[in-house]
């Protein structure tokens, strides 16, 4: 079963892929990139990944691949080097994905932690708290 908040974040990621695809080499590039979007958007709602992070974790690897793009843009001449360019976005966009995807995934477990102990009426967990206190003898 799709949930809505599955089809708003497939499209949010399929019109995040094509306009960084644009950005980086035009039309081509942004179908390409707008595909990957759709993909990622499909196998996180099977993976039943929570939409919020799906986005925000796509996004985030647009926005690196957009930066290590720009970075071999500002090295090369105009116009010599669009496959390194786009190499760099892709190896960028990729690792801003896997970091991206580190960090939301440990603070949705932090935010899941708390609100376990929340509703089991327990006493919210402390910064740094990570493990149960030894009992005092």
């Amino acid at each position: 079963m799709t949930r809505p908040g599955d089809i708003a974040a497939t499209v949010t990621c399929v019109i995040f892929g094509g306009i960084t695809g644009f950005l980086l080499a035009g039309t081509a590039t942004a179908v390409i990139f707008a595909a990957i979007g759709g993909g990622v958007g499909v196998i996180a709602a099977r993976a039943n990944v929570r939409p919020a992070i799906t986005a925000t974790v796509f996004v985030g690897a647009m926005a690196g691949a957009l930066v290590g793009a720009s970075i071999v843009e500002t090295l090369c001449l105009p116009g010599s080097c669009v496959p390194l360019e786009i190499s760099a976005a892709v190896i960028v966009g990729i690792a801003a994905f896997i970091g991206v995807g580190l960090v939301a995934a440990l603070v949705t477990r932090s935010f899941d932690e708390y609100n376990e102990h929340v509703d089991t009426g327990r006493e919210p967990p402390e910064p740094g708290c990570e493990s149960e206190p030894e009992p005092e003898d």
